[in-house]
């Protein structure tokens, strides 16, 4: 399901403050499997306004129209809505009586009773912050809300009245649906491997997303759909993404490995430089009982936190040329010998240049891998965090961890 969202301000820049609202509302439905199109106008005329509200209708099946708490900016948006929806505006008795309501607390302005006004086919949706009141439209196959741009205003509206019901409408249009988490691959990436069946006959929806190479395809089939088309589309598309997924559940990293390691009665033990002590959080922000499968976790950003914490050899780092390889072997030796657990995880690097070393292993063998991760500081230490627990899985589900040596 496809979700437009128009903002329209009288201000040249929009707040950090309303931008952040806009954004909100946009991971949001990122999150719960939408494809969003953000429209942007600042300071237009009617016309503009009006084209671009067209044009979202005709891309999306969902328009979400965000509008400053300017009387006549609002009044404004509601004609082009009215003139592109076929309707008029009439005062909605239920808005009426919303206003009248908030007055009884704050005075009113001469303006605020335009507020009363919203289209004859709409429905309000109750703003007890302000006069402002919102409404929602369904039209041939098209839902239009429209929302004050006020903070706290279009943060409650939100979640108390459109996520829940564009969230049922997506329900009602599908039958079955199917997530693949996916590592590796960029959205654009996706969309051009998989553009064969997303074009396809039978309606069926496929959204990919991601962020910093961590995303997932999410695939929505309507209900008249035969099973054994769902059974041939559904396989074509693994067989297609097949390197890059990791789970074909809704499922985090952190939770998949806890299920695997639990099954098998297996432990881990982290040492970290590069990641600074997130994969460790990673692992207990996503889960309550990660006690039950981390050992024990070090971050040992300096040399002689290596050499104290860990046995790494002091006379590495006395060598012209840093051997990182040599490095997170030896810290990932020494983090298997004083924790006990039976895999480890180690990694070191060079987070300016994005050039990360990390080692998987167990007493059996260790593996070492070359990374090079790009962004800011945060998003390269998230990346080469899912770049590393990404590798684990693949390990994992593949019981590779009987190699009797050091594979670099």
């Amino acid at each position: 399901m496809k979700v437009s969202i128009i903002t329209v301000s009288n201000n040249e820049i929009i707040s950090s403050e309303k931008n952040d609202s806009i954004k909100l509302i946009s991971s949001q439905l990122y999150k719960n499997g939408f494809d969003v199109i953000l429209n942007q106008t600042i300071k237009n005329a009617s016309t503009i306004v009006s084209n671009t509200f067209k044009h979202a209708l005709e891309l999306a099946d969902c328009v979400i129209f965000v509008s400053d708490n300017d009387f006549e900016k609002s009044y404004m948006c509601k004609k082009i809505i009215c003139e592109a929806m076929q309707t008029k505006l009439v005062v909605n008795s239920y808005a009426k009586k919303n206003i009248d309501e908030y007055s009884k607390n704050v005075p009113l302005r001469k303006e605020d009773s335009t507020y009363a006004q919203i289209p004859e086919i709409s429905r309000c949706i109750k703003n007890t912050l302000s006069a402002f009141q919102g409404f929602l439209i369904e039209k041939d196959n098209k839902v239009v809300f429209f929302l004050p741009l006020n903070h706290n205003e279009l943060h409650h509206m939100f979640f108390s009245s459109v996520l829940p019901f564009i969230l049922l409408k997506a329900k009602e249009k599908t039958n079955t649906s199917y997530v693949f988490k996916t590592f590796g691959i960029k959205a654009s990436e996706m969309n051009l491997l998989l553009k064969d069946l997303i074009k396809n006959k039978h309606n069926i929806e496929i959204i990919c997303n991601e962020y910093l190479l961590s995303g997932e395809i999410l695939v929505a089939i309507p209900k008249n759909v035969k099973t054994e088309v769902i059974n041939n589309f559904v396989s074509t598309l693994y067989s297609k993404i097949l390197p890059y997924v990791y789970s074909d559940k809704d499922i985090s990293m952190p939770e998949l490995i806890y299920s695997i390691l639990t099954i098998n009665n297996r432990t881990l033990v982290f040492a970290e430089d590069f990641t600074a002590g997130r994969m460790t959080n990673y692992v207990y922000s996503e889960l309550t009982s990660a006690s039950n499968i981390l050992r024990e976790g070090y971050f040992v950003p300096s040399n002689e936190a290596k050499i104290k914490l860990l046995g790494v050899d002091n006379n590495i780092f006395k060598k012209k040329e840093i051997d990182y390889e040599e490095i997170a072997y030896q810290m990932s030796l020494g983090a298997l010998e004083n924790s006990g657990a039976d895999i480890v995880i180690s990694n070191c690097g060079n987070l300016e240049t994005g050039d990360i070393t990390f080692a998987i292993g167990s007493s059996e063998g260790v593996h070492i891998y070359n990374k090079k991760v790009e962004g800011s500081y945060e998003q390269k230490i998230i990346m080469a965090t899912n770049a590393i627990f990404f590798q684990l899985i693949k390990k994992l589900k593949q019981n590779d961890f009987h190699l009797g040596q050091t594979v670099v």
